[in-house]
C-alpha cells in the first residue's frame, strides 16, 4: 500500500488539473467568441479573436476527449461485443485497444511533426504561433493513450470499455 497510495494521489492531482484546464479552456473559447462578437457589433472588431478562438476550441476538443474517454463514455458499437462470448469478447478488445495504441502513436508523431513544421508559421492577427494549434493533435493523443492505458490496467479488457459509475450517474 506504500506505493500504491502516491499513485493514488499522482492520478487524482492529474485528473483534477485537467478537469480545470478543460473547464477554464472552454471558457476562453466562450469568451474569445463574446468578445470578437461584442467588438464587432460594436464598431472596434478584435482581429485576432477568431484565431485565439480556433486555438482554445481545439485544446477544448483534445482535452474533453479525453475526459470523456477516461469516464468510459467514447462512442462505442456494443451490439456485437455482447453477444460474444466471454473469451472471445476479451480478445476482440484487446484487438480494439491495440489498434486504437496504435492509431494514437500514428496520430501523435504526424501531428508532432505538423506542429514543428508549422512553428514558424504565425496564427493570423494574434501573433502566435500555428504550431500552438497543432499541437493539440498529438498532446490529445497522449493524454488518450494514457487514459486507455490507465483503463486496462485498473479494469482490465473487458471493464475498460464500460462507462464509470460517475459517468452513468451523470456526475463527473
Amino acid at each position: 500500500m506504500g506505493s500504491e497510495a502516491p499513485m493514488s494521489v499522482f492520478w487524482k492531482i492529474y485528473d483534477r488539473i485537467e478537469l480545470v484546464l478543460a473547464l477554464a479552456l472552454l471558457a476562453a473559447t466562450v469568451l474569445a467568441v463574446l468578445l470578437t462578437a461584442i467588438g464587432r457589433s460594436i464598431g472596434t472588431p478584435i482581429t485576432s479573436g477568431p484565431q485565439f478562438a480556433q486555438l482554445f476550441l481545439i485544446w477544448t476538443c483534445m482535452v474533453g476527449a479525453d475526459l470523456t474517454a477516461k469516464h468510459g463514455e467514447h462512442i462505442r458499437v456494443s451490439a456485437l461485443p455482447d453477444i460474444l462470448p466471454v473469451p472471445l469478447r476479451r480478445w476482440v478488445a484487446g484487438f480494439n485497444l491495440l489498434l486504437m495504441l496504435v492509431f494514437l502513436g500514428f496520430v501523435a508523431k504526424l501531428g508532432f511533426d505538423l506542429s514543428v513544421g508549422n512553428w514558424q508559421r504565425t496564427l493570423g492577427a494574434s501573433g502566435l504561433s500555428y504550431g500552438l494549434v497543432t499541437l493539440a493533435l498529438p498532446v490529445g493523443s497522449a493524454l488518450l493513450a494514457i487514459s486507455f492505458i490507465r483503463r486496462f490496467w485498473a479494469k482490465g479488457l473487458i471493464a475498460s470499455y464500460e462507462p464509470t459509475q460517475e459517468a452513468k450517474e451523470g456526475v463527473l
